[in-house]
């Protein structure tokens, strides 16, 4: 049997993908219903169409990521393997969900290129933040061994 919560009360890392994906399943319904509805039925701009069936498609991904999270979560006798191959669905469903993000920052370019310049830069900073942060935490870490 695995356990998959932790014993200790503490909000797991399976708590903060959920977070995550559901603010990403959020971001991406508001697209798709409010630029669909900004759409011109007789001459739909194409770029926009193609991001909102990007995200259109990610959709069930989303959904199927939620209730394999729901069932490992709740289930209480999962067998090892059952485990496994549940993680490997739920990683994909996450990739793709990730993977949506690209149409979304591909609609700020369609609505201005400033718009999508800045939210550009503002991923960029944020990677390099990010990286920085886990450089030296790990530099951190090595000092406490």
């Amino acid at each position: 049997m695995v356990v998959p919560i932790g014993e200790d009360g503490e909000e797991t890392p399976a708590d903060k993908a959920w977070a995550i994906h559901a603010a990403i399943i959020g971001l991406n319904t508001g697209n798709l219903l409010f630029r669909g509805l900004e759409l011109d039925p007789d001459n739909p701009e194409m770029v926009t169409v193609a991001c909102l069936a990007i995200l259109a498609a990610a959709l069930p991904f989303q959904a199927i990521f939620f209730l394999i999270n729901s069932y490992i979560q709740e289930a209480s006798n999962v067998h090892e393997m059952e485990y496994v191959m549940l993680q490997r669905l739920s990683l994909i469903c996450q990739t793709i969900s990730y993977l949506s993000l690209t149409a979304i920052g591909i609609l700020m370019f369609e609505t201005h290129v400033y718009v999508g310049g800045s939210f550009f830069a503002g991923c960029i900073i944020a990677f390099f933040l990010l990286r920085t942060a886990m450089t030296q935490a790990e530099t951190l870490s090595s000092f406490r061994r």
